[in-house]
């Protein structure tokens, strides 16, 4: 076996681990995004009767509104107070907010999370895609490879463009820029080297 056909099996390798990987972030999220979905359904289902288990629950001591259940610490989000400015034009949401404020906020906080499950699952999905497709194409040098890479990166680029604000979305601008020339390179490189075998 020659150099060149111990590295392309190092790569499918690898790449195999990659996509087994992925696949099972991608579970994962999926897990989660299940959770979080039905969990916020249920709270909102629940309304007043969910608000008055947290109050209860707060008064025996076991949560506090400082982020706080038990020990653990959450994410630095005040879910336990509700702000009072909050309002809606639609009726029927103004009166969940006035009868059952804290059902309204958490449910929505657990649906919230479920979709930040949901496009993180899809976004290993990709990633898993890319592994495979470079596994069965034997190098990442091509312009299948490099337009999922690509896909993949401005997927991510606009998450964080909404999540992280403006700097970490640039900054990651520029690493698909960098990527995508990266690849372009190499591409021209395994031409130039197949042209010469």
């Amino acid at each position: 076996m020659n150099e060149e056909n111990v590295k392309i099996a190092k790569i499918k390798k690898s790449c195999h681990t990659g996509k087994i990987v992925s696949n099972v972030l991608c579970i994962f999220f999926v897990i989660g995004f299940v959770a979080a979905v039905i969990g916020g359904i249920m709270i909102l289902a629940e309304g007043k009767e969910f608000d008055e288990r947290i109050q209860l629950t707060e008064d025996m001591g076991y949560i506090d509104s400082a982020d706080r259940i038990g020990s653990a610490r959450l994410f630095n989000i005040n879910i336990g107070i509700v702000p009072e400015n909050i309002e809606s034009d639609i009726p029927a949401i103004q009166e969940a907010l006035n009868d059952h404020p804290r059902s309204v906020m958490w449910g929505s906080y657990m649906l919230i999370m479920g979709l930040a499950f949901a496009v993180v699952a899809v976004l290993s999905k990709i990633v898993s895609s890319i592994f495979a497709l470079i596994e069965k194409e034997n190098t990442p040098f091509n312009d299948k490879v490099k337009k999922k890479v690509t896909i993949a990166m401005i997927f991510t680029t606009v998450i964080l463009f909404l999540t992280t604000g403006t700097p970490f979305g640039v900054l990651f601008i520029l690493l698909t820029w960098v990527v995508r020339s990266i690849l372009e390179y190499g591409k021209t490189l395994q031409i130039e080297s197949d042209e010469t075998l």
